[in-house]
């Protein structure tokens, strides 16, 4: 695993020309692997697109192409994108160094300090990968230091970095989901993992219904929306597979362990089923519905775009703002549905068949149905200030933004010597000021809370941004679960290039878990928990969980992005250590509260 360095992000990126250079020795090294081992090229038919894949050697091909049967053609014509495919251990081919050093790999794979736009890189730890694509000049490669070992999902989903890239260069998106069909069309179903999407997708293909994905995929939206297969693999856990047990012959790593999948080749059993492409009619989450019978209800479209966007974005390099804005552009042109799913698998097709066969007049109007309309409450969102005036507006309008209908907005001023005055002035909304000498950020929470009208509680720091319908949809979680007293979400880093764009940084499930931001409370809450440490400059939101856990109060961590934090020079925490940041003074009060706790216990 990579090493932890919470401020990396800090670290200024390598200039243009050394990633570019970076990613040249790499395709070069392929070249060069190529000419000592022999090229193979191959061409495939992705997502109406013509990739070329060249390996270095005819056994490197013969790991890879199982997976990618299917989108073989036979073409010798022009490639839109090339990917050199090679590895050190049968070429004898070294792999040129990485120009920075081993802090700068995260866990999803980005290379932190090599955020080009064109020259892309990622490094897979489990892998022990490298994938680079220059997206202009629409060439890559993929390296291994061998090609023995490496994990089952490296060769049943082959490339999913680099296809992710390419795909994204051209307007289309990777998504991890599964999908299935017939003639009336394709179902989407997307989500985190564990939610049955591989098992649906599977009784559906044993039932008849042609396959697109169980795992991976790739969506085009113009000049229609489509799905697109990726690979002619299924992966399987060891219970799943107790479920198809027609599907045992088929596996192509027997003996699989429990901490692996199982691999399941489709083709040629499959292959009439199998189908590189579908119309998409519909898109829909899953949920076990405690009932045998599988069934469909409306879902709202920013559930779906949360359920889709988190579950793709903790998996793929790079992937950011691209992402989201695909993904909203996805659940506006096809409507949503939650997949109720049966515990009798036989229910399945049927339910599936059942929705595609209607028309499209009838599954627009019954899935926004699920747009919420229930009676909004009064949300007080508490927003502290300490010398950032500059950043005021933007906060505030990412708030109005939300267009909630109750809402009051606390400003905090914690003791700014800027023209924080001014900036109030220029907004354009009425806020209610509290003033105090500068205490730190505990403190002005603190005083906004006791000054607080709503029932629900909402904190944005002022340099930070809420996504899109943010404040809707938490509190829409909330009032539908009674027990519930905080939902509370990830965070997306953000940092503004040298064109004052802010841009995606890094993979919000490795971020800092305790954005106190990312949430929405009931006030009630903190009276269980009580109030933000004042005594603590930093590390606040971090303690004040801790207590919250230690209360067993009952909160959802969801894994959706519910706020943008941008890093720029004036960050409070910039460069700070583990030390200047309260961490082990945090976990200290947490022992003085555990040993304070049993002694209490033992009198």
């Amino acid at each position: 695993m990579p090493p932890v360095n919470p401020h990396r992000i800090d670290d200024p990126p390598l200039p243009e020309s050394e990633q570019a250079a970076f990613l040249q020795s790499v395709v070069a090294g392929g070249e060069r692997a190529e000419a000592a081992r022999g090229a193979r090229a191959v061409m495939l038919d992705l997502a109406r697109t013509r990739v070329r894949l060249i390996f270095a050697g005819h056994a490197v091909g013969d790991l890879f192409l199982p997976a990618l049967a299917h989108l073989i053609v036979d073409d010798d014509g022009v490639a839109d994108m090339t990917i050199h495919v090679w590895d050190s251990a049968s070429s004898g081919v070294t792999m040129p160094p990485p120009p920075v050093s081993v802090d700068c790999f995260s866990n999803r794979g980005d290379i932190w300090r090599m955020p080009s736009a064109r020259y892309r890189s990622a490094f897979h730890w489990v892998e022990n990968s490298v994938s680079v694509m220059d997206v202009e000049s629409r060439v890559g490669a993929y390296w291994a230091p061998t090609m023995d070992g490496l994990p089952f999902w490296a060769k049943a989903s082959p490339f999913r970095t680099l296809f992710h890239w390419w795909l994204e260069s051209i307007g289309g998106q990777l998504l991890h989901g599964a999908a299935f069909g017939g003639d009336d069309g394709a179902l989407l179903i997307t989500g985190k993992g564990g939610i049955g999407k591989s098992t649906t997708a599977l009784t559906c293909l044993t039932h008849g219904l042609s396959y697109i994905g169980d795992d991976y995929l790739a969506v085009r939206l113009d000049p229609e929306p489509r799905v697109y297969s990726l690979y002619c693999t299924a992966k399987l856990n060891g219970p799943q597979m107790e479920r198809f047990p027609a599907l045992n012959a088929l596996v192509s790593n027997q003996g699989f362990t429990t901490d692996e999948k199982a691999v399941v080749g489709l083709l040629p059993t499959f292959a009439s089923q199998v189908v590189r492409s579908l119309p998409l009619r519909a898109i829909s989450t899953p949920v076990f519905a405690g009932e045998p019978a599988t069934s469909f209800v409306g879902a709202t479209k920013l559930s779906l775009q949360r359920a889709a966007t988190f579950t793709t974005m903790s998996q793929l390099p790079h992937a950011g703002a691209a992402l989201h804005a695909f993904m909203h552009r996805l659940v506006h042109a096809v409507p949503g549905f939650t997949l109720r799913l049966g515990s009798e698998l036989s229910t399945i097709p049927a339910a599936m068949l059942a929705l595609l066969a209607q028309s499209d007049a009838w599954l627009a109007s019954t899935a926004s149905a699920a747009e919420p309309t229930e009676h909004q409450p009064l949300v007080t969102v508490i927003i502290p200030v300490y010398n950032g005036a500059r950043f005021l507006a933007e906060a505030v309008n990412s708030v109005l933004a939300q267009q909630y209908p109750q809402i009051e907005i606390i400003v905090v001023d914690d003791g700014s010597t800027d023209d924080l005055a001014a900036a109030i002035a220029a907004l354009p909304v009425e806020v209610r000021l509290l003033e105090q000498s500068n205490a730190g950020p505990a403190a002005a929470r603190n005083r906004g809370l006791k000054d607080a009208g709503g029932d629900f509680i909402a904190f944005l720091d002022v340099d930070d941004l809420w996504p899109e319908g943010n404040l809707s949809h938490l509190v829409h979680e909330l009032q539908h679960e009674p027990a519930l007293q905080a939902i509370h979400g990830r965070a997306q880093l953000m940092r503004r290039n040298t064109a004052g764009v802010d841009e995606y940084v890094g993979d919000p499930a490795e971020a800092f878990p305790f954005y106190i931001g990312a949430g929405v409370y009931r006030r009630s809450i903190f009276a269980t928990v009580g109030l933000f440490d004042a005594n603590l400059k930093f590390g606040e939101d971090a303690d004040w969980f801790r207590r919250a856990e230690e209360q067993q109060v009952a909160i959802r961590h969801a894994d959706e992005v519910c706020l943008f934090v941008r890093r720029h020079d004036g960050n409070m925490t910039l460069g700070k250590s583990t030390v200047e940041l309260n961490a082990l003074r945090v976990v200290k009060l947490a022992m003085d509260r555990r040993r304070a706790a049993q002694g209490a216990g033992g009198a």
